[in-house]
């Protein structure tokens, strides 16, 4: 099995068994939206890269119905998203700075090794790495401020 039909695979299982996070408390009601929400912005954001051709996916799911990397987007990111506001659920700023360092560093790493040893990810045009971190921190912090909006609504209920 090629690596890619691995990763692939592992990011449908990685999304089916994280599922079960959406659940934790204190609201469920909670981590669903900020999942649904984070997977509008992936998205939106990576849709925009490849119609920009600054991003391709040359191994995909139904690549004939999406160019854009529908597992990582709704299934791998948006989890990784939810974990990063549920791990800062009280945490000060300090901490939500921290912990934005640990959960994007990592993720910014995968999408380079994906980009230099594998065929799944393929930076074109004038994308860098570096804005694939950019990027991926955008992301969590537009994840933690939602949250912190919609955790406010429901604290003030």
């Amino acid at each position: 099995m090629k690596i890619e039909a691995f990763i692939l695979r592992f990011g449908v299982v990685f999304g089916l068994v994280s599922s079960f996070t959406l659940f934790k408390r204190p609201s469920s009601k909670l981590w669903i939206s900020l999942y649904l929400s984070n997977c509008l912005f992936n998205y939106l954001f990576d849709k925009s890269l490849v119609e920009t051709k600054q991003i391709e996916y040359p191994v995909r799911f139904k690549p004939k119905i999406f160019k854009i990397n529908v597992i990582y987007d709704f299934l791998v990111c948006p989890f990784l998203s939810v974990w990063y506001c549920q791990s800062t659920y009280h945490s000060k700023w300090s901490g939500i700075i921290g912990k934005l360092i640990l959960f994007s560093i990592p993720q910014a790493i995968y999408e380079v090794l994906l980009e230099r040893k594998t065929d799944a990810l393929k930076f074109k045009g004038k994308w860098k790495w570096l804005y694939s971190f950019y990027l991926v921190f955008l992301v969590k912090i537009i994840s933690r401020s939602i949250f912190a909006f919609m955790k406010k609504g429901e604290l003030s209920k």
